[in-house]
């Protein structure tokens, strides 16, 4: 090397020191990273399955962190909060997590509401559609109605729950009983589209979720509009990344994923 031209030589190690430096900040950067990633498990209601599948991956992708996340019909989530199970965040019916947060499982300043939609009822596309018109006319097609699948009360499944108390008022409980079949975690409206049973009930994205099926609205004075929230859990190990989900469940990235799937955004409201 004795002799040799001493500019492509300072050319050369220039380069390999800037390499060097690049390679350090990436480095940096993706240590950095991993070590901000949180892996974040979810309790949440089949009431917003659909859009919680969509909105997941998009988070994931967004923020490194990751999501585990445990479905369930209201009630068995509750049950689950209740017994301890061990969570970072829950999305389930306003009213459920304000309960949740009075025994102190859920921070009360963390709820924010995130979807709404409402109870209804399905029939198979061109049958004939229930009479809602009064409270007596359709108490009439109930009790003509041969089957009626509901999300079983029992498991906290908020449209069970609710037609349950509709029949309760209309004074069919007992008469309706043996027409019933009970379900958890499907798509009750499948059930009328491919011919098992002449009417369903669930909340009303769901029924507009299944092709072969058309939605009727439950009578004035019966219906009910259902809103979902998320909450961050009171023992949470990833408070900060939970919120960060929080805040991207109402904000503007998802808010027309949430539209498509049939659901209002309730953040705000």
């Amino acid at each position: 090397m004795i002799g040799a031209p001493v500019g492509p030589l300072l050319t050369r190690l220039r380069a390999s020191i800037a390499g060097c430096a690049i390679i350090a900040v990436l480095t940096m950067a993706l240590a950095g990273r991993g070590a901000a990633a949180a892996e974040i498990k979810v309790f949440s209601a089949n009431g917003v399955k659909t859009i919680i599948g969509d909105l997941v991956p998009r988070f994931e992708n967004t923020t490194g962190h990751n999501l585990t996340v445990v479905f369930g019909e209201a009630g068995e989530v509750r049950h689950r909060i209740l017994g301890d199970d061990s969570f970072d965040l829950a999305v389930l019916p306003t009213a459920t997590l304000g309960e949740l947060a009075k025994q102190r499982k859920i921070t009360a300043d963390s709820i924010v509401d995130v979807a709404r939609t409402d109870v209804g009822m399905a029939v198979r596309t061109g049958a004939a559609k229930p009479d809602t018109r009064s409270a007596d006319a359709f108490k009439r097609s109930l009790l003509e109605t041969s089957s009626i699948v509901i999300t079983d009360p029992a498991s906290g499944g908020v449209s069970g729950v609710h037609f349950a108390s509709v029949l309760q008022r209309l004074g069919i409980a007992k008469e309706i009983q043996p027409k019933l079949r009970l379900t958890r975690g499907v798509f009750n409206a499948e059930l009328v589209a491919n011919g098992d049973a002449e009417l369903a009930v669930q909340l009303a994205h769901e029924i507009r979720a299944v092709a072969g099926a058309e939605f009727v609205a439950l009578p004035a004075g019966f219906q009910r509009s259902i809103v979902f929230s998320a909450g961050i859990a009171a023992g949470a190990h990833e408070r900060p990344a939970a919120r960060e989900f929080i805040e991207f469940l109402v904000g503007p990235s998802a808010t027309p994923m949430i539209t498509a799937r049939g659901m209002e955004p309730a953040a705000g409201q």
